[in-house]
């Protein structure tokens, strides 16, 4: 009971901002003596502080003393490894970005290379941060492929990677000494869009996010639906004709063979004049600029499948929006929208993401923060109940 009401006070300080004791007895239901000493505990950790004070009640007397949640009374870590990049966040507790890193990701080199690489780019922020004296309360790490979240385990991840039941929670608890989740990277893009982006206040939407591979999230009542074998959104492996249907199953899957950026790339630079390391999607967008067929050819055959994909979902699940993270989209959207709206006969709200690849640490950074909450409040909860299960995150 200690916890449960220590949560419910910490809630109402961080939604309220500023808030007197009187009045988190009132707004709790819970008596005065239970607030003020529940209240002493949070100020001892470190993770309420008090801060001015309000206006005496109409009875006057003394100003009652305020209290806010202290942001920087912790730190947590959100991070991403990608096929090309790695990068991390340094975060106060309220998930706010304090620090950066970035670092070349080596899928070549093996899963153990990886992960070593991701910790070395943790440590070096956490070196560079630790004058500020934050305790590092959690961390939440963005894998690619499927993502067993209760034991923080890919499962698999085909694409560049090649990993088969890599135990990254593992790895991690062992490296940083604090509580870690993991979940799939596309999951955590729409856990970014739920609290900062296009899907706030949405219960049920999808996220589509196409780069060196494709995958989708599926949030339904407000909650991540992540399937039996944790593979719901693995639309890469989607078929759209009978040809593909008799063909041998690829570790990839045939959609992503057929629009994942680096096949894409491939396709322009054997027919195209694409220099190395220069951003696909720019040189594509300045090749339409120049009515190139051959760029027109590309961007259309993009469209035609991602509609496909986009269409099958609105079908199936009937949500209040789709959105669309990657940098090609920018170049195809308004075909996707078109060729959806012709076919699909209801009303499909598609739309592209204003948080790009952000939403992925931003989702991370939240997944943290909630484990945070959890740590403050009482011991961890089982893996059966964790918040990487049921991922209605609080705050």
């Amino acid at each position: 009971m200690r916890r449960v009401n220590e949560a419910l006070l910490l809630g109402i300080v961080r939604e309220k901002g500023l808030v007197s004791r009187a009045e988190l007895a009132r707004l709790s239901g819970l008596t005065k003596p239970t607030v003020s000493s529940q209240v002493a505990n949070l100020i001892h950790r470190g993770v309420v502080r008090e801060e001015g004070a309000g206006e005496p009640d109409e009875r006057g007397g003394k100003p009652p003393k305020l209290l806010r949640f202290n942001a920087n009374g912790g730190a947590l870590i959100a991070a991403e490894i990608g096929s090309v990049t790695i990068r991390v966040w340094l975060t106060d507790l309220d998930g706010n970005e304090i620090d950066s890193e970035v670092a070349a990701s080596r899928p070549e080199l093996g899963a153990a290379q990886v992960l070593d690489d991701t910790n070395s780019a943790i440590q070096a922020i956490l070196g560079r941060g630790r004058g500020r004296k934050q305790r590092l309360f959690a961390a939440a790490i963005a894998a690619p492929g499927r993502v067993d979240a209760n034991t923080g385990a890919v499962l698999e991840a085909g694409n560049v990677f090649h990993w088969r039941d890599v135990a990254v929670r593992d790895y991690f608890e062992r490296a940083l000494r604090v509580p870690v989740r993991v979940e799939n990277d596309v999951n955590l893009s729409a856990v970014g869009e739920m609290h900062s982006g296009l899907a706030q206040g949405v219960q049920n939407f999808a996220l589509i996010r196409l780069g060196t591979g494709i995958g989708a999230a599926l949030v339904l009542g407000g909650r991540l639906y992540q399937g039996d074998h944790w593979a719901a959104g693995e639309i890469g492996h989607m078929i759209f004709g009978r040809n593909t249907a008799y063909q041998e199953a690829s570790e990839r899957g045939h959609l992503e063979l057929a629009v994942g950026s680096d096949r894409l790339r491939a396709r322009v630079q054997s027919g195209l004049a694409l220099p190395s390391g220069v951003s696909l999607s720019r040189w594509l967008g300045e090749a339409l600029r120049r009515n190139d067929p051959a760029a027109a050819a590309i961007i259309d055959e993009l469209a035609g499948e991602i509609s496909l994909a986009v269409t099958n979902l609105a079908v199936v699940i009937d949500p209040e929006l789709i959105v669309l993270n990657g940098e090609m989209f920018e170049l195809a959207f308004d075909r996707i929208r078109e060729l959806v709206g012709r076919v699909v006969p209801w009303p499909v709200r598609v739309e592209q993401s204003a948080l790009g690849d952000h939403a992925v640490l931003l989702g991370a950074a939240s997944m943290a923060r909630s484990l945070a909450h959890d740590l403050i409040c009482g011991p961890v909860r089982s893996d059966t109940q964790t918040e990487a299960t049921r991922v209605r995150l609080r705050i």
